[in-house]
């Protein structure tokens, strides 16, 4: 069951609700899940009170999406009948699962928060939310009396905003049309809210590489492709072209497998990678030419071959580092785990083995190579918060944390205030971020934004009407951190865009949306001359070895986008500019930004027939082609309008 003890009005979401969640007392340990954490294990790990399984955590005003994990099997709360089917395209959730419906009962809202009252780039933002159709019009009234836009809608709300010139302090009320009259809303007086990040983030394009994948390797093997880190660094050039000025890394430190994400050593580069001299001449080649190093971390689980994992199995009880995982009982594996794992014969042979075995500790997606750790234990924390600062040091300039979502959010809040203050941070969190960011993560991989891409340019399950709607209410939700979200069109998780669109025109008109669009754009490696999926697990579709063969590659997607990277790093109105929707129809996306002078018009035909663009301003071509304001289908256009 849930149930709500008490709201507050809070500096960062405005109101938002204690929430104590439970259940009756069964299995080991028990784990909240919900969109608020990508309903994974590890984050909210409940305790016994009374019998029961139970937790409490402060929530946004909302409907949120839970269920419960007893043993790391996943249920929908037993005592609460209110169950949805909650599916998720971009991270393939589908599953009935429990409603929390999180509300004060307050008819219409607004205080002086930071997604509420903020200053970013030349405007000043303010959000009011009113109870769903509760509100016909409503009018910020200050200097001046500003009809508020209807941004937004969700299962409770609607959200309003009204974009400003940049102010330093406001005094102002809400006039609000209702069905029964006019009411007035407030009397405030506030400077708005100034969200703090490393400035040099707006001006980078990010490019994704798997190491492994990506240069020096010829064979095809998805085992091992023999890619290193000189091999990207004899790269570098043709990152240059491209344009791009930042890139992340997958893990690089020492593993046993190809992809890194079971880390035998944090504090050293993989031999398989080129070790140390390869990642100090990697560093020097990216500093010498302005690309920005961000980092993978994967402090969720360690591999099971961690010297102190390892202490574990050997000592048990015994160990020093006992704690430093989630342990259910000692001994972590049997004797005849160990004698399979020993023994000889295929990999794929001792996996089938081995699972049939089981074994006594918790790990990421129940696969035995990784341990969860116990982010309970201030040694953990200690850990985790040395190796972020030591390799940010050493030179790199941020973290990109893996499985960020499984993690206790108090720990990364922890950590944050140990680290320099122009580090990057990004955690994969492919739900709701919500919880996530600010105090945090300067921002997160965007799932969201993701999800609507699949809904909208892949699976045609949204017009643009919807789609519009969907980024707006991220807009309402995350405020001035949309604009460091990390926002892709594939990566090493997912399949790649271009096979799943099926053709360049509509991949272009994605990237297009991509590199226009609020938040960090990134690139994943291959992308960008037509790099396709592969066969495989879907989570291996995406993970081609690059082909270096020019003559192998889509050299109009190389062009659109190297063009495209062009627009966006000289380009402050795309970086950091006010978006205003003009058209979002059917398959039509007709959109501006704005920084100051600067006025960027995007349009982009995501349909069979031509479609009219409506502009009535003059405006010069940047990219793309515009026929007496008729754009073709599937295609688009970037302009600048001229003064």
């Amino acid at each position: 069951m849930y149930k709500t003890f008490a709201f507050r009005d809070d500096d960062i979401f405005g109101k938002v609700a204690r929430v104590e969640f439970s259940l009756p007392k069964e299995g080991d340990y028990a784990y909240l899940l919900g969109n608020f954490n990508s309903f994974n294990e590890g984050s909210f790990r409940m305790r016994e009170r009374g019998g029961r399984w139970s937790i409490t955590l402060e929530l946004p005003e909302g409907v949120w999406y839970y269920a419960f994990s007893v043993d790391g099997i996943r249920t929908a709360d037993p005592e609460n009948p209110e169950r949805s089917l909650y599916r998720r395209l971009s991270y393939k959730m589908e599953d009935e699962v429990s409603v929390a419906s999180i509300s004060s009962g307050e008819t219409f809202y607004h205080h002086p928060s930071l997604t509420y009252l903020y200053s970013f780039g030349d405007r000043t933002y303010v959000r009011f939310r009113a109870l769903k159709g509760k509100a016909r019009r409503v009018y910020f009234v200050s200097e001046k009396r500003v009809e508020m836009k209807k941004k937004a809608t969700d299962e409770l709300f609607d959200y309003f905003e009204a974009v400003l010139p940049r102010k330093d302090e406001l005094e102002y009320h809400f006039e609000i049309l209702t069905g029964g009259g006019t009411l007035e809303y407030g009397d405030f007086r506030a400077c708005p809210s100034e969200y703090q990040f490393p400035q040099w983030v707006l001006d980078r394009v990010f490019y994704q590489i798997m190491p492994d994948r990506f240069a020096r390797g010829g064979w095809k093997n998805m085992e091992d492709a023999g890619g290193d880190l000189w091999g990207i660094m004899e790269k570098i050039e043709h990152l240059r072209k491209l344009g791009i000025n930042a890139i992340y890394l997958t893990p690089l430190f020492e593993s046993t497998s190809y992809h890194g994400y079971d880390v035998t050593d944090y504090y050293r580069v993989g031999r398989r990678l080129g070790g140390e001299s390869a990642f100090e001449n990697l560093l020097r080649e990216l500093k010498k030419n302005d690309i920005k190093l961000l980092l993978d971390g994967v402090f969720h689980h360690t591999s099971f071959f961690h010297p102190y994992f390892q202490d574990v199995i050997r000592k048990g009880e015994g160990s020093r580092y006992r704690d430093f995982y989630r342990v259910i009982k000692f001994p972590v594996v049997s004797a005849e785990f160990l004698d399979v794992l020993k023994s000889p014969g295929s990999w794929k042979e001792k996996r089938e083995k081995l699972k049939k075995l089981g074994w006594n500790y918790e790990s990421f997606f129940s696969v035995w190579l990784m341990p969860r750790l116990n982010h309970d234990n201030p040694e953990v924390r200690e850990f985790i918060a040395d190796v972020m600062k030591h390799w940010l040091d050493r030179g790199a300039d941020g973290w990109r944390l893996d499985v960020a979502h499984g993690v206790p959010p108090e720990l990364w809040r922890e950590i944050r205030k140990k680290l320099p203050e122009e580090a990057y941070l990004i955690g994969e969190v492919m739900d709701d971020a919500r919880l996530w960011i600010f105090d945090k993560f300067h921002g997160t991989m965007n799932y969201p934004l993701y999800e609507a891409f699949l809904r909208f340019f892949v699976y045609r399950e949204m017009k643009a009407e919807e789609f519009l709607n969907w980024i707006e209410l991220l807009s309402a939700y995350y405020g001035p951190a949309e604009f460091l979200m990390y926002n892709f069109l594939d990566n090493h998780d997912v399949e790649r865009f271009l096979g799943l669109v099926g053709s360049r025109e509509r991949y272009l008109c994605a990237l297009a949306f991509l590199m226009t669009y609020k938040g960090i754009p990134s690139i994943y490696y291959g992308d960008e001359v037509g790099l396709d999926n592969v066969g495989g697990s879907p989570m291996e579709r995406s993970r081609a070895v690059m082909d270096w063969n020019p003559e192998e590659w889509d050299g109009g997607i190389l062009e659109v986008t190297k063009e495209l990277i062009k627009l966006r790093r000289n380009s402050k109105a795309l970086q950091m500019g006010a978006f205003r929707p003009l058209i979002f129809r059917g398959g039509l996306l007709l959109y501006e930004r704005t920084l100051r002078n600067e006025r960027i018009i995007v349009g982009i035909n995501y349909s069979e027939t031509k479609q009219h663009t409506e502009l009535s301003t003059s405006y010069e071509i940047l990219l793309g082609h515009l026929d007496n304001n008729k754009l073709s289908p599937w295609s688009f256009f970037i302009a600048r309008e001229l003064h």
